[in-house]
């Protein structure tokens, strides 16, 4: 459910250019699934973390988590400044509307 919330109220929200919806679903996805493994690390649920551990264990989950998106934000800055400083992010503004197929590569997918 958070996935899906991720993915389509999150992203109106923000008015992200996400069109395959990667952190919608794979970024709440992610954080949802690191905190949980704290959270289903306990004995009781056939996990090796026993009594208040479990709040350490989540900690150690949350702090994971934030190195990761923080590592994460920072390659990808660098990423995308290294793809913009080479070949552009976006396709001109005449080449937008007859699609990329045909601006990019002059290839049709389908005989007409």
């Amino acid at each position: 459910m958070l996935c899906y919330w991720g993915a389509n109220s999150l992203k109106q929200r923000f008015g992200h250019d996400d069109s395959l919806d990667v952190f919608g679903v794979h970024g709440i996805g992610g954080i949802v699934g690191a905190l949980l493994t704290g959270v289903f690390a306990a004995s009781s649920l056939g996990g090796s973390v026993d009594g208040l551990n479990i709040w350490n264990q989540v900690r150690l989950q949350t702090i994971g988590g934030v190195v990761t998106f923080v590592y994460s934000d920072v390659l990808t800055f660098v990423l995308v400044k290294i793809v913009d400083g080479v070949i552009g992010l976006r396709v001109t503004a005449e080449g937008e509307p007859t699609g990329l197929d045909i601006s990019l590569h002059n290839e049709t997918g389908y005989k007409l």
